[in-house]
């Protein structure tokens, strides 16, 4: 167990086991545990903590390049990616919050940021995140928590375009994608179809994928919070 203090307040974090295929992906897993009272907020969308919204060419030749779907450039034409850390930094959020009625024991998970198209920071930048993700095949970058797991939209199958988090766990020590799959009991899946793979890697029994919208749109609509110390987190959409 991992309990940092963040501002005055305490996070219990369950470190995932390992990286053995029956290592599943649950809500503990760098998740806060909210058994106390804080005010929450709910992040409201469109804000001026992202970037510069990208240009309808640039999105357009993009969207062509990686798949993403219509809510996901939506995104990028009217917020292009989010900051906590700038969110905190700024003189007056309040036209951009409200405050939330969610107050429960339930397991969220964390959120730092979303990515943006052409950010100054590489860390933060769509394009170059996409480069060098290993599972870019099957899920878009698009953001992360304080841990490095992964917010991804799905590219294919019968899951595509939902929004969900990665169990960074399960693939951050893999050399390639075979060693990926080989691990997860996946290597089979080299002959299906990109939408079979997709399903198969977000089936149940891998773990390796918390769905949190049906959407990009639903995803910042309803999803997207902190508390009064800017810890940001994801509450999930009803009925995912």
């Amino acid at each position: 167990m991992i309990t940092p203090i963040c501002g005055g307040s305490t996070y219990t974090l369950t470190q995932h086991p390992g990286t053995a295929p029956e290592a599943r992906y649950n809500p503990g897993t760098f998740a806060t545990s909210r058994a106390f009272a804080l005010p929450f907020m709910q992040i409201l969308f469109p804000n001026p903590f992202g970037a510069q919204p990208a240009s309808e060419k640039d999105i357009l030749a993009l969207q062509a390049h990686i798949g993403f779907s219509e809510s996901y450039a939506h995104f990028l034409r009217t917020q292009n990616g989010f900051s906590v850390l700038t969110m905190e930094e700024s003189a007056d959020i309040s036209a951009h919050t409200r405050p939330s009625p969610v107050q429960s024991e339930e397991k969220y998970a964390n959120l730092r940021v979303l990515n943006s198209f052409a950010a100054q920071d590489p860390y933060y930048d769509l394009e170059s995140e996409q480069a060098d993700f290993l599972l870019a095949d099957w899920f878009l970058n698009i953001g992360s928590d304080p841990a490095g797991n992964p917010f991804v939209e799905v590219l294919h199958g019968r899951h595509k375009g939902k929004i969900g988090s990665l169990d960074h766990d399960l693939f951050a020590g893999a050399e390639n994608l075979q060693e990926f799959l080989s691990e997860m009991e996946l290597g089979h899946i080299a002959a299906l179809s990109l939408a079979e793979q997709a399903d198969a890697l977000c089936d149940d029994s891998q773990g390796l994928i918390w769905f949190h919208a049906r959407d990009m749109n639903a995803f910042t609509t309803h999803c997207i919070y902190c508390d009064e110390t800017f810890w940001g987190f994801v509450v999930d959409e009803p009925g995912i």
